[in-house]
């Protein structure tokens, strides 16, 4: 008969192995994305479908930017951003991102001063908010993405990788070439705070289901958590031997 300790080893071993049928969000592997990106989109921006990619973490604490080249965006786009932040305590409209060849257009990390609502605007023409319950400016680690369809005026919003809202009919230009993120300018009072981990754009409307597959391979456990729990699960039982 196995005792505790070998059942422990071989518990922890298919943890390690079978980890990603195991994975609350909170683990969720910046690693495995970059990886699904690079391999489902051909591993480089330019000559390949994505337009784009952040794959450092910028800090936001509500009046810095970070810059940022959209890459060329004509038409339909998909704006992937793995990011949280904190909206109460953010400036007024606080901004994802814009662009310095269409200023006027812009992703909001929270559309207007305490609603906690993700949305876009087209300066001067119309701020669109997103309504649909669960879509609320997020406060924990997200897959968050923007689908614009340009003949309809589309823009659809998925949450980890959910279809959650859409609105029709909207007039409006995805951010395209240099810009920058987390704020309206730098020092200006419209900014988020929060981190926004990873950016990819996309200058093409994706399928729902590649946008599933993107956000799942995003939520599956770190390696280095799952180790470091079972490692230390395992100095607790040897301890007790």
């Amino acid at each position: 008969m196995k005792s505790k300790y070998s059942l422990l080893v071989s518990f922890f071993n298919a943890i390690v192995i079978t980890g990603a049928a195991l994975s609350p969000a909170s683990f969720a592997s910046l690693a495995f994305y970059d990886a699904e990106i690079s391999d489902a989109h051909g591993g480089g921006a330019g000559t390949l479908p994505y337009a784009s990619v952040l794959t450092t973490p910028a800090v936001f604490d509500g009046t810095n930017i970070e810059l940022f080249d959209f890459g060329t965006i004509s038409g339909d786009a998909t704006f992937e951003f793995i990011l949280s932040g904190d909206p109460d305590a953010g400036g007024r409209n606080g901004y994802i991102g814009r662009a310095d060849a269409n200023p006027g257009n812009s992703l909001r990390y929270e559309q207007w001063d305490n609603t906690s609502a993700l949305g876009f605007t087209r300066g001067g023409v119309a701020d669109n908010t997103f309504s649909a319950p669960n879509v609320a400016s997020p406060t924990d680690d997200t897959h968050v993405t923007y689908r614009w369809t340009q003949a309809t005026g589309t823009m659809d919003l998925f949450i980890n990788g959910a279809s959650t809202d859409s609105i029709a009919g909207a007039t409006f230009d995805m951010p395209t070439g240099p810009g920058h993120l987390g704020n309206v300018s730098d020092g200006g009072n419209e900014g988020m705070i929060g981190t926004i981990s990873r950016v990819t754009t996309f200058n093409s409307a994706l399928s729902d289901s590649d946008i599933l597959s993107h956000s799942n391979a995003w939520s599956v456990p770190e390696p280095t958590s799952l180790l470091f729990s079972g490692l230390a699960a395992l100095a607790l039982l040897g301890r007790r031997r």
